[in-house]
């Protein structure tokens, strides 16, 4: 079952309209890649992965099944799961493991949004069939106006899980912030609302929060560039001893290495979720993996909802469940037609923006970058959470005071 070929296709994925200023604002462009793996038995599988394409050229010759668990890239791995699956004639997950459940938790995600955008994703998410959404929960915004509006449009039974990516920064900072929280019905839980390197801090919010608290198994989980030691986390064997946390999340696109982690967790008897971004192909994927773990318990994510326009027709979602698709391979077929029109798709423009974010003070704190922004209220130079602030967002305009409001905010940021 050798290699014959391998295709990589970039795409040019666009956001769905409602969200693509919000995404862009915090992603830039999405670069994703499709991979098509050829058979010399005429069978070919497809995978995904997000950033430009990879020279996977050295494993053509060489046994696909031998990719199956050896190949260390996740769209070449996806695609040979899938062609080798075709082949075969048996769905992605007989490969992977014992099936152990037919259908999986889905989740739907987006991240940080204002309140009224929110609101409109919630009624969005619950008319595709999902029940619990995750969305980033940021300091830029008022969590309290975001569950306020949120709770206003929820159907009954929606949850939502919100993920501080340790923008709480302590204990003592998050607990009246996460207490207010607990207060809405449709709150399910929070994830990693502060560092994970504070062992003792999580031990303390679980004490006190009548929410379950989610983490990133064996990682940490802010995103700081300028210092590394910010947040190295905390060692898996650590976070499971001193009950860190009620649940885990589980990234990356390996399925040996995904196994062996959900095999720990089953030992201890926590739940997780599995979560990445790709196309429909993706989703289909986490279904297949998950449905091969039995603590795969939470909703899972693979944010393939976000798409304007997708390769393929996603699964659908029914009552928050994604049913595991039972064709040979990933059980999905990609549309050649979508294909060429995302292959050839122009690239979106680099746009340069100012986002600012606004006190009820009146206070207006400007920045040219998104990692300056995050940096910024992790190192606690601004309040974050305030009841009130916002993010406003200036698109380049061409005109002059842009230009250097800009080059100001890039040098530091500006206060007026």
């Amino acid at each position: 079952m050798k290699i014959a070929a391998v295709e990589t296709i970039p795409l040019g994925m666009v956001f769905r309209p409602e969200v693509r200023s919000h995404m862009v604002r915090s992603s830039s462009s999405p670069r994703l890649t499709l991979y098509r793996v050829g058979l010399e038995d005429g069978s070919e599988g497809y995978g995904d992965d997000m950033g430009p394409p990879a020279d996977l050229s050295a494993w053509v010759g060489r046994n696909a099944v031998e990719a199956l668990h050896a190949a260390r890239h996740g769209g070449l791995q996806m695609a040979c799961f899938d062609a080798v699956g075709k082949a075969l004639g048996v769905p992605a997950h007989v490969l992977m493991g014992r099936s152990v459940r037919r259908r999986v938790p889905f989740a739907y995600w987006t991240i940080d949004l204002p309140p009224d955008v929110l609101a409109q994703q919630i009624r969005h998410a619950a008319s595709l069939g999902y029940t619990s959404y995750k969305f980033k929960c940021r300091p830029w915004w008022d969590p309290r106006e975001q569950l306020a509006a949120a709770a206003a449009v929820a159907p009954q039974g929606f949850r939502l899980w919100l993920d501080f990516n340790g923008h709480l920064r302590e204990a003592r900072l998050a607990l009246p912030v996460l207490r207010a929280l607990a207060q809405y019905d449709c709150v399910g839980g929070f994830e990693s609302p502060i560092p994970q390197r504070d062992v003792e801090g999580y031990q303390i919010i679980r004490r006190s929060v009548d929410r379950p608290i989610v983490g990133h198994l064996g990682a940490g989980c802010c995103h700081v560039r300028s210092d590394p030691g910010f947040d190295p986390g905390t060692p898996g064997a650590v976070q499971l001893r001193e009950q860190m946390f009620d649940g885990f999340v589980l990234g990356g696109a390996d399925v040996d290495r995904l196994r062996a982690q959900a095999g720990t967790l089953h030992e201890f008897r926590k739940p997780f979720w599995i979560q990445t971004v790709g196309t429909a192909l993706r989703a289909a994927w986490v279904a297949h993996l998950a449905s091969t773990c039995d603590e795969a318990l939470l909703s899972h994510l693979s944010a393939h909802d976000l798409w304007a326009q997708d390769i393929a027709p996603a699964p659908r979602v029914a009552d928050g469940w994604l049913p595991v698709p039972d064709g040979p391979g990933l059980g999905l077929a990609p549309d050649p037609e979508l294909i060429e029109q995302l292959r050839s798709a122009p690239p979106a423009p680099a746009t340069r923006r100012v986002s600012t974010v606004v006190y009820p003070g009146g206070s207006r704190w400007h920045f040219a970058e998104e990692q300056q922004r995050q940096e910024a209220f992790y190192f606690g130079h601004l309040p974050g959470f305030v009841p009130g602030v916002r993010l406003d967002v200036r698109e380049d305009d061409g005109s002059p005071d842009f230009a250097a409001l800009f080059d100001r905010c890039r040098e530091a940021p500006v206060v007026d």
